[in-house]
């Protein structure tokens, strides 16, 4: 960004079932004074996103996409950024705000482009002039709910501008603690019991051997074409969209095909601590593959988490315990 332009600050923040953290955070963002306007999407949360549940700034933007049964960051984050206006984009979750002695204008007269880092929800938001976005095509749709979308984008734009990708000053960001569950598009006000939690852990270590290999197998670009939406005609307001499910990219038949096998391989050994080897030789009706990124997890699945999985562990509890016993007898 050249000295003495004039630059227009987007925040970009998509909701999917999180209106907890939205209505923390977006007061937070409602006290800065930086940028212009806060684009937040709703994506298709089970009870619809209000105006009125949000702050009475005039700088926030709430569209709703409908139809999707499932969480996709990389669809949702590409749509928020083509429904923006601003010239400079700042991908904030809807856990995560921006710290009010941050110089954002500062920052961007140094590098065009500032990535997070670290944990605790800090590692995906980013600061970037949307031509640089635009430049590698945003995130690749072609990925499904979450994880490794971060490190795809921060490896493309490496790639593309070297030396001008810079990290985020430390302090720069903050964030609410939320579980796996929520991170993939799960109610804040659903239980979090220990079967609930290790099935969302599965999910999520499914989804991001899924995406490393989307990546490898089908990278993303600038010529890339994103998801198409179109209005919803009925509804009182022109903010309500679904997607064209003719243009969500696809991938290959024989890629799906593999990643399909390597999620059901990889969902089914951490939620039940099956060897691989075990579960391709068990029925597929018996532990299904996914369906969109969903997984069918059944009354049996629980009954073999509780039971029969805790009795197969057992010697490696009893192991563990011995080597502990032999640390304290040396």
């Amino acid at each position: 960004m050249s000295e003495g332009s004039l630059s227009r600050i987007s925040i970009l923040t998509v909701c999917m079932n999180r209106q907890l953290h939205l209505r923390q955070s977006a007061q937070h963002l409602s006290a800065l004074s930086q940028h212009d306007e806060h684009l937040i999407v709703d994506w298709s949360s089970t009870a619809p996103l209000l105006r009125s549940e949000l702050p009475s700034d005039p700088r926030i933007r709430l569209h709703r996409v409908e139809g999707e049964s499932q969480w996709n960051l990389c669809r949702a984050y590409n749509f928020a950024a083509s429904q923006s206006t601003g010239t400079i984009l700042l991908k904030l979750d809807a856990d995560s705000w921006l710290d009010p002695a941050l110089d954002v204008e500062q920052l961007l007269q140094q590098a065009p482009i500032w990535l997070g880092a670290g944990s605790g929800g800090t590692a995906g938001q980013w600061l970037m002039e949307r031509d640089a976005f635009d430049a590698v095509g945003g995130f690749n749709e072609r990925m499904l709910s979450w994880g490794f979308d971060d490190k795809d984008l921060r490896a493309r734009l490496v790639l593309h501008f070297g030396p001008q990708v810079k990290t985020l000053p430390p302090g720069s960001l903050h964030a609410i603690h939320h579980s796996d569950s929520v991170r993939i598009g799960g109610r804040l006000d659903q239980p979090t019991k220990s079967f609930v939690r290790h099935q969302a852990l599965a999910a999520l270590r499914a989804s991001r051997l899924n995406n490393r290999l989307v990546a490898a197998e089908c990278p993303w670009g600038r010529t890339s074409v994103s998801t198409q939406y179109q209005h919803v005609l009925g509804q009182s307001s022109d903010s309500v969209w679904r997607a064209d499910k003719e243009t969500i990219p696809q991938l290959p038949l024989s890629v799906d095909r593999s990643l399909r096998q390597q999620r059901r391989r990889t969902f089914w050994n951490v939620l039940l601590d099956i060897p691989d080897v075990a579960i391709a030789q068990l029925p597929l009706k018996l532990l299904p593959p996914d369906c969109s990124g969903q997984w069918r997890v059944r009354w049996w699945h629980w009954l073999y988490w509780s039971t029969v999985r805790r009795l197969l562990l057992l010697p490696v509890l009893i192991l563990a315990c011995l080597k502990g016993s032999g640390r304290l007898l040396r």
